[in-house]
C-alpha cells in the first residue's frame, strides 16, 4: 500500500493555492453574485392535467441524448482503434504516402481555387450585365497612363449591339499620371472611335463635400486663348478633382440633344482599379463608393443618385475568363493591377515583363542598386535593399517581385505610353462616330478642354515618367 506521506513544503503548498483558489472564487461571487447560481429546477405541478406524459416525454429525451453520446463514443473509439492498427502499415510506406498526400491536397486545393475563380468572374459579369440593361450613357473607364491596355473590346462591343440604343463614352482617369500632350495625342486617337473625355478623381481623405476644380464654359468660336482663362501652372496636379464638370456637361448635351426630360441612367464600367467608383465619388462629392487600392473592393451593382436627372450606376471591375489562362495572359492581366497581387502564383513573371518595358538606368536609380544583367540578379540586388531574405540569409526572389508588382500598381513606377500610328478601329463604324459626336456636341468643349490642359506639367512627368509598350486591349 503507498503511503500517503508527504514532505512538509509540498503540503503547505497545496493548502497555499486551495486558499488563493478559495479567495478567487469569493472574490468572482462578490463582482457577479447571480452567475453562479444554480438553476432552479424546473418541475412540472401537480395541478397539471398532464404530468404524467410529460414525464415520459422528458424521460424518453433524456434517455435518447445518452444513446446518441453513447454510440457517438463508440464511433471515436472505432477510429481511434483503427488509427492505432493502421499505423504500422503507414510506417512502412514512409515517404511515398506522404508524397502521395501532398500531392492529392495540392490536386484538391487547385480545383478549388480554379473553381472559385471562375465563379467570382460569372458572378462579376452578371453585375455587369445588370448595369448594361439599367444604364442609358455607359462611362468606360481606362487608365490615361495605358488606355489602349485597359480598354476591353468585349464589352465595347456588347454597349454596342445591345438593345435600346446605348451611347458610350470613354473616360481617361489619372490624367494627372501622363504628359499634357501625350494626354492630348490619346483624346485625338480615342476619339476617332468614340467620345473621350480627360478625367482625375478626387483623392481628398475626408468623407464629404470632396474638392472640385470649377471650370468656366468658352464658347467654340473663341479659339483664342486668354491669360484669364489659363489655369495655373499645377491645375492638374493636387488632391482635388478635375474633369468633372466636362463629363456633367457631356450628359447634359445628351440629355437635350435627345430631347429627354425626365432621368437617364449612367452606368461606369471598366477593368478592375482604374478608378471607377472613385470616379462616382468626384461626381458625387462625397464617399457614396467604397474605393481601396487593392482590387476587387467593388463586389454588387451600386446606384448612386447624383441629381434629379442623372443616376451613375457602379459596377465591378471585369476580367473575362478568357484573360486568365497562360503565362502571358497572368503576365499582362497582373501588370494592369486587375488581380490581387497576393494571389499570383508565380510573380516573377509580371515582374519580369515590368523589367522587360522599363527603363534599365531608371529603375537603377529610383531603387539605388547597381548594374544588373538579368531579372534574377535585379531581385536578388533588390531583395538585399529592402531586406527581404530566406533562412539562411538567401535573398527571397519572389518577395522582391512581388514588391515590384506593388510599387507598379501603386504609381510609384511612373509610365506611360504612346498611342499608335494606325488610327482605325475596325469594331466601331465611322457613322455611330459621328452620331456620337453630335449627340454630345464634344465640340463645343473643346476650347475648354485646351484651357484647361494648358498646365505647365509636362517637364517634371516628363523627367521622372518613362516611355513603355502598351499591355494591348482585353480581348
Amino acid at each position: 500500500k503507498t503511503s500517503k506521506r508527504i514532505s512538509c513544503r509540498t503540503r503547505y503548498k497545496i493548502e497555499k493555492k486551495v486558499r488563493e483558489h478559495n479567495r478567487k472564487v469569493k472574490r468572482e461571487k462578490r463582482k457577479n453574485p447571480g452567475k453562479n447560481k444554480k438553476k432552479k429546477l424546473i418541475q412540472v405541478p401537480n395541478i397539471c392535467p398532464f404530468k404524467e406524459d410529460i414525464l415520459k416525454e422528458v424521460e424518453a429525451l433524456r434517455k435518447q441524448k445518452e444513446e446518441a453520446k453513447q454510440k457517438q463514443k463508440e464511433v471515436w473509439r472505432e477510429e481511434k482503434k483503427k488509427a492505432k492498427e493502421g499505423k504500422p502499415k503507414g510506417a512502412e510506406k514512409g515517404l511515398e504516402s506522404l508524397i502521395e498526400d501532398a500531392e492529392k491536397r495540392h490536386i484538391l486545393h487547385e480545383n478549388i481555387s480554379a473553381s472559385d475563380a471562375s465563379s467570382s468572374v460569372k458572378a462579376y459579369y452578371r453585375e455587369f450585365k445588370k448595369v448594361l440593361e439599367a444604364a442609358d450613357v455607359v462611362l468606360e473607364v481606362v487608365d490615361a497612363r495605358d488606355p489602349l491596355g485597359t480598354r476591353c473590346k468585349q464589352v465595347e462591343q456588347a454597349i454596342l449591339d445591345s438593345s435600346g440604343n446605348k451611347r458610350l463614352v470613354l473616360v481617361l482617369n489619372k490624367a494627372d499620371l501622363v504628359p499634357r500632350d501625350n494626354l492630348e495625342a490619346w483624346l485625338k486617337y480615342l476619339r476617332k472611335s468614340l467620345p473621350a473625355v480627360p478625367f482625375k478623381a478626387s483623392t481628398q481623405l475626408q468623407s464629404r463635400r470632396l474638392g472640385r476644380r470649377k471650370l468656366k464654359k468658352a464658347s467654340a468660336s473663341d479659339k483664342k486663348i486668354t491669360d484669364e482663362l489659363s489655369i495655373e501652372n499645377k491645375e492638374l496636379q493636387g488632391s482635388k478633382c478635375f474633369g468633372a464638370e466636362l463629363v456633367m456637361s457631356l450628359l447634359a448635351n445628351y440629355c437635350r440633344n435627345k430631347g429627354i426630360k425626365t432621368s437617364i441612367s449612367v452606368g461606369v464600367v471598366g477593368l478592375p482599379n482604374v478608378g471607377k467608383s472613385s470616379i462616382i465619388n468626384s461626381l458625387k462629392r462625397s464617399r457614396a463608393c467604397n474605393v481601396g487600392a487593392t482590387p476587387g473592393v467593388t463586389k454588387n451593382m451600386q446606384a448612386v443618385q447624383l441629381d434629379s436627372k442623372i443616376k451613375l450606376l457602379d459596377s465591378p471591375g471585369i476580367v473575362f475568363a478568357s484573360s486568365l489562362g497562360g503565362e502571358h495572359s497572368d503576365a499582362a492581366v497582373a501588370l494592369k493591377n486587375a488581380v490581387r497581387t497576393d494571389s499570383l502564383a508565380d510573380p516573377v513573371i509580371p515582374a519580369t515583363a515590368i523589367l522587360q518595358r522599363a527603363n534599365k538606368q531608371q529603375m537603377m536609380d529610383m531603387y539605388n542598386i547597381s548594374d544588373f544583367s538579368t531579372p534574377q540578379e535585379f531581385f536578388s540586388l533588390l531583395a538585399h535593399r529592402k531586406g527581404q531574405f530566406k533562412k539562411g540569409g538567401v535573398p527571397n526572389a519572389i518577395a522582391a517581385a512581388r514588391s515590384l508588382i506593388e510599387d507598379w500598381n501603386r504609381g510609384k513606377i511612373r509610365y506611360y505610353t504612346i498611342p499608335p500610328e494606325d488610327e482605325h478601329d475596325p469594331h466601331v463604324s465611322s457613322e455611330i462616330v459621328q452620331q456620337m459626336a453630335e449627340e454630345f456636341d464634344i465640340s463645343s468643349y473643346e476650347v475648354m478642354e485646351t484651357d484647361t490642359l494648358n498646365a505647365g506639367l509636362t517637364q517634371d512627368l516628363v523627367a521622372k515618367g518613362m516611355v513603355i509598350q502598351s499591355t494591348g486591349p482585353v480581348e
